[in-house]
């Protein structure tokens, strides 16, 4: 018995099946992958403004230095451009910082030290004198902003990238301040995706193909079951469309956990749960950087190493609830009194240390001490509890000529720290 297929049967069963290939296809390439892309932008815009706003604040820091009468404005700008010559970041550490000013000269270029000091609208690459005009032209308007553009790949003058770079103006020095990445990186990133989702798709086009070739053979097979057929063909049907779904929804699913994953593992890493400071591991990684920087540029760093008096009291007295307050309090005051730039941590119990740029005479950590006391005091008269905060604090000084350990720094400003305690319980046994 011969068996017939018509058209129309056979259009039945295929025209499902590309349409259940043509929607997942179109759903990955025509909306996943370039929103994919946009996040990615816009994480990475995002770390640029960072980066840029650190650098400004360190030219402010500086700035007030020489507004206080202790540096001349040479000497500042010297020690900012040295500071940001040899700053680089990134995965290969090749990303760097450039400075150039609003009356169109370059100050700073770590890769390009041939345009420093020259008029960047004179006799230069008629791309060039566009870029920096249109550098120029944003701050002037805006004060900050982002620019695309092209450029030579990090340290290599031969090879021309297109590059997304973050600008901002510092009117006291009439500064332009920026950094930039590659948007090659990015697009790496969405290839590397592609490849997947190619593949994906190659395997689900298999299966449906597998599926689709089934079907028919059962139908020639079947013919004289047509009826029931069609209702089994209408069910693969519509589980091939919702398997598109699933996948296509699971993927979506999976690239946001991850990616909050990632940012909510490197915070619990580095960061104390009660206070939000960092905790030891956080601080020991940032202070060996941070020393590395110092002994670079010939800065001189302070420990600060402090210990809360009357923890133990706190505690026993008013439960260990009210001493989780006074440690919440305590951070938000160190945080008050030191500066966004220094790093400061809970090392455990009632103990925090601080790492904090200064000068080289001793004065300085001296200088901080009578800051914070002054803060605690003002604090335990303004605050309604029952108790108040008391702190021993020491300090050791870091010279990049002299170096150290941060371990025997911590040790240093520790035994300073005891003598202090020592001094004020004593001086509290001659009161009574």
């Amino acid at each position: 018995m011969s068996v017939f297929i018509s058209k129309k049967d056979l259009f039945e069963i295929i025209l499902p099946a590309i349409l259940a290939i043509f929607l997942f296809v179109s759903t990955v390439f025509g909306y996943l992958l370039p929103t994919f892309r946009n996040v990615l932008i816009n994480q990475q815009k995002y770390m640029l403004r960072q980066m840029v706003n650190t650098a400004w604040n360190m030219l402010e820091v500086v700035q007030k230095e020489e507004l206080s009468g202790k540096i001349t404005r040479e000497k500042a700008q010297e020690i900012v451009i040295e500071h940001l010559r040899g700053m680089r970041y990134g995965e290969d550490n090749l990303d760097y910082f450039w400075i150039n000013d609003l009356n169109s000269h370059m100050i700073m270029h770590p890769y390009r030290e041939d345009l420093e000091n020259k008029e960047l609208f004179g006799n230069l690459d008629t791309k060039v004198k566009s870029l920096f005009a249109e550098f120029i032209r944003l701050v002037k308007k805006d004060g900050e902003g982002f620019v695309t553009y092209d450029w030579q790949w990090k340290n290599d003058p031969s090879r021309i990238e297109p590059k997304l770079s973050f600008v901002k103006a510092f009117p006291p020095w009439n500064w332009v301040i920026g950094t930039g990445i590659y948007l090659r990186d990015v697009n790496e990133q969405i290839d590397k995706l592609v490849r997947r989702m190619m593949v994906i798709s190659g395997m689900i086009i298999v299966l449906v193909s597998s599926l689709t070739l089934y079907m028919t053979i059962k139908l020639i097979k079947t013919s004289a079951k047509r009826l029931e057929t069609e209702g089994e063909l209408k069910k693969y049907q519509n589980h091939l469309e919702q398997l598109v779904q699933d996948r296509t929804a699971e993927l979506s699913k999976e690239i946001s956990e991850k990616t909050k994953l990632e940012e909510a593992l490197k915070r619990i890493t580095i960061t104390d749960e009660l206070t939000g400071l960092y905790n030891r591991r956080g601080f020991m990684k940032l202070a060996e950087k941070q020393i590395q920087i110092a002994n670079r540029h010939n800065n001189v760093l302070f420990m600060l190493y402090m210990d809360l008096d009357n923890m133990k009291s706190i505690n026993d007295n008013f439960g260990h609830e009210m001493g989780d307050k006074a440690l919440i309090e305590t951070a938000q005051i160190l945080k008050s009194v030191l500066r966004e730039s220094d790093i400061v941590s809970r090392l455990g119990g009632d103990e925090f240390v601080a790492l904090t740029q200064g000068s080289s005479s001793e004065e300085k950590g001296q200088t901080i001490t009578n800051r914070l006391h002054e803060q605690l005091r003002i604090a335990n008269f303004q605050a309604e509890r029952p108790y108040e905060l008391l702190m021993s604090i020491g300090f050791s000084m870091y010279n990049p000529e002299v170096p150290c350990s941060i371990d025997e720094l911590l040790a240093q400003a520790d035994s300073m720290m005891y003598e202090q305690k020592m001094k004020a319980t004593d001086a509290s046994r001659d009161q009574e």
